[in-house]
């Protein structure tokens, strides 16, 4: 049971049994205290109760997308196909479905909508994003299909939302952005549908900006300064250092107190500071850890626009003329800020409520033509559990429909019901799931309100092997009334806002942090030619779902330490890198686990929200650690520092050759990082030198060599007579002369 879900919603809560006049009374009385007063006999029938419509439907598909069409008295039901997308129609009058014929276009992979479809009453056209920069449209009345161009604007954006102003005919898609000058942040872009011209919703003026980007730099000077202690404490089996180690860490120390924007936590990095002159090296690095997460906040309420964040929908509200969007996944940690577009004061703004719903993700939100605002459905959270296999999230519990009022600033609870047993029917199941062959992509409940702010929700079939409430497709409808709310439900179940909510144990870099004094290793004492088991270290954060299955282990030849970056296949893909120390024999990790949902290489496109690079399907060989500019290069462009213990924030660099996870081997060599792969629009196989400053150099090998596939073949540099020698699994070898000159591939050996 994860501790930060409140299940208890009694009050709330719906019997499933048919309304007699006994039930009907124990609903008007329920549907009293969720209101906060009594109601009449005109009221018996409570709203906020969902009714299965048992439409004739075929099943919705995973990550379908729900839009109103009002001429048609219809909705629209935009869901994906193998190499294209699939639109029902549901008749709200006569509530049956029906497939309408379209053709096209043809993508391969096919589109996914999810929370990436919208649709244009004025143009009679549905528009639908899938993860790119390109924007598809179809028009209803001709069913025909059009591709726009791929739209520079959105380059670089990850976990694209999307809604349509039908007033202003706009499209505004939030994304995150993975330009290094902005990362962190969202970005909005604009789409007039009239003149079909893109812009970006430039930030606020340059002195915010300023302010802001020189907050960031703190954090990330932060970041480098708790990254150092940590290496500090975790090498030395006493936990406390060199005296020329402390001494750089305490003018590290100083040099952040007069960096602009920091004066305002002086008094904690004075604190860190005492602690390190008192050789107090744990107790410092937890005071590390309460700065950055006191900066970081700091930053995140300074942002001129929403930070970035996945599994968030974006929903518009016609009467007040806003785009509001609410919480969503940091991958480390669940949000619940609100925040409100005005397009035509071009800018963002933070809600100050003082209540708001609980920290979630992958959760519904819609707008309410009649009453205004935007109501809120669903949601899951971050699980805890480390088990092998455990599901990385759960639906919220309760499920819970709530409303937010732009111009009053308040969220106010509707209603709210328990997750239901195996057989109960009552209500719908949860529906927010991750799906793909790696969970790559996020299926949302599809819902959306009508002319009357009647909610449909077009139930997805749920057949996943590991999804507990399995259904066919449903159909179910709820009439949202606005006054029927209740101060006490909100009380209950509201929590402060701008709140994170962190998974727990071995997800969490403290996990390791302990003052558990650790086991003499015994390396200066080894016997020869004997493989011995070395004692367990204090925590280990490697256990059942965090494993480091299919990874490679590399020497940090600097600092003495052995890197780990595992996962991939069926354990997760997070972008931790596992830190073992043979001096004391502790294991720690860099930073709080960011969560891809999936392994194979899941987690969609293919870095974090902060370009932390998500393991590969296997990561045999991906990456080497690389002497010569003191870092651990990835055959993906990314760049690990162990001395901070994280990755540096930067677009991924150039690749000359193709990297694919089964085809791409990395190896140290002392004149930098050596990559064996495809070369680019060719059969044959490469080798390339990395420099920091260069990037990747073709070596031109004289002579050809194969294709490398990471299960089977492997790649080490000999020292003493300078070759890089490469293996296959039948005992076949090659052997390269490296000089930094020239290289020449030598005959195969037996």
């Amino acid at each position: 049971m994860n501790p930060h879900v409140v299940r208890d919603i009694r009050p709330f809560s719906w019997s499933r049994a048919p309304l007699t006049a006994h039930a009907l009374g124990l609903a008007a009385l329920l549907a009293a205290a969720l209101c906060g007063g009594p109601i009449g006999a005109a009221d018996a029938i409570p709203s906020h109760q969902w009714l299965n419509v048992r439409a004739d439907q075929a099943a919705a598909r995973l990550g379908s997308v729900l839009l109103y069409d009002a001429d048609g008295q219809r909705m629209l039901l935009v869901g994906p196909t193998d190499t294209s997308v699939s639109i029902q129609a549901f008749d709200l009058a006569k509530k049956t479905w029906n497939a309408l014929d379209i053709t096209g276009p043809t993508v391969k992979g096919g589109l996914r909508p999810y929370y990436q479809a919208a649709y244009d009453p004025a143009g009679k056209t549905v528009y639908c994003l899938s993860g790119d920069a390109v924007l598809y449209a179809w028009r209803v009345g001709s069913k025909t299909w059009k591709t726009h161009p791929a739209a520079p604007e959105l380059e670089g954006l990850s976990w694209h939302t999307m809604a349509c102003d039908p007033v202003g005919r706009k499209l505004v898609v939030v994304g995150a952005d993975k330009k290094v000058d902005n990362l962190g942040w969202s970005r909005t872009v604009v789409h007039d549908i009239v003149s079909g011209q893109w812009s970006r919703l430039e930030a606020p003026d340059g002195k915010v900006l300023q302010q802001h980007r020189q907050l960031v730099a703190a954090k990330e000077a932060v970041v480098d300064l708790a990254g150092r202690i940590r290496l500090t404490w975790f090498r030395d089996p006493k936990g406390v250092g060199t005296e020329v180690e402390l001494k750089s860490l305490r003018e590290r120390c100083a040099n952040l107190k007069q960096m602009p924007q920091a004066e305002a936590f002086a008094g904690q990095i004075d604190a860190l500071a005492a602690q390190l002159a008192a050789g107090k090296t744990l107790d410092a690095l937890s005071q590390a850890g309460a700065l950055l997460r006191r900066v970081e906040e700091s930053a995140e309420a300074q942002y001129p626009v929403p930070c970035s964040r996945r599994n968030s929908p974006l929903a518009f509200d016609e009467q007040n003329g806003v785009f509001v969007l609410f919480g969503g996944d940091h991958e480390d940690y669940l949000m619940n800020d609100t925040w409100v577009l005005d397009l035509r004061a071009k800018s963002w703004r933070r809600s100050k409520v003082a209540k708001a719903p609980s920290p979630r993700a992958g959760h519904a939100l819609c707008g309410l033509s009649k009453s205004g605002g935007v109501v809120l459905y669903e949601g899951y959270v971050q699980s805890s559990n480390s088990d092998y296999g455990a599901i990385p999230y759960a639906p919220l519990d309760p499920r819970q429909l709530w409303r937010y009022d732009p111009k009053a600033d308040r969220w106010t609870l509707l209603a709210g019901w328990p997750l239901p047993g195996k057989e109960d029917r009552s209500t719908p199941a949860p529906l927010g799931i991750f799906d793909g062959y790696a969970s790559q992509w996020f299926c949302p409940p599809a819902l959306a309100a009508d002319a009357s702010d009647t909610l449909v929700l077009a139930a997805h079939d749920c057949s996943l092997w590991n999804w507990k409430w399995k259904r066919p497709g449903e159909t179910w409808t709820l009439a949202v009334d606005p006054i029927r709310s209740g101060a006490a439900g909100t009380e209950r179940l509201g929590t402060a806002a701008n709140a994170r909510l962190y998974r727990t144990g071995p997800f969490r870099a403290s996990f390791c942090e302990v003052p558990h004094a650790p086991k003499n290793t015994g390396l200066d004492g080894l016997p020869e030619n004997r493989w011995v088991r070395l004692p367990d270290p204090p925590r280990n954060p490697c256990q059942g779902c965090r494993q480091r299955d299919w990874g490679t282990c590399v020497w940090d030849s600097d600092r003495g330490q052995v890197l780990h970056w595992g996962g991939g296949h069926c354990v997760r893909s997070a972008s931790t890198v596992v830190h073992y120390s043979p001096a004391s024999g502790r294991i720690v990790e860099g930073f709080d686990a960011d969560e891809p949902y999936g392994a194979n290489g899941g987690g969609g496109f293919d870095s974090s929200l902060l370009n932390r690079p998500w393991v590969s399907t296997h990561n045999y060989n991906h990456y080497a650690y690389d002497p010569k500019c003191k870092l651990m290069v990835s055959g993906r462009g990314y760049l690990y520092d162990p001395a901070r213990m994280d990755w540096l924030r930067i677009e991924p660099l150039p690749l000359p050759f193709v990297f694919a996870w089964g085809e791409t081997c990395v190896e140290t060599s002392p004149h930098g990082a050596v990559a064996w792969a495809r070369r680019k629009g060719s059969e044959q196989a490469g080798l390339w030198l990395f420099d920091r400053d260069r990037g990747w150099t073709d070596i031109e090998p004289n002579g050809k060599l194969f294709v490398p596939y990471c299960d089977a073949h492997g790649m080490v540099y000999d020292s003493k007579r300078k070759l890089v020698h490469v293996f296959t699994f039948r005992g076949e070898a090659w052997a390269l002369k490296f000089v930094p000159a020239s290289a020449k591939l030598l005959d195969r050996g037996g």
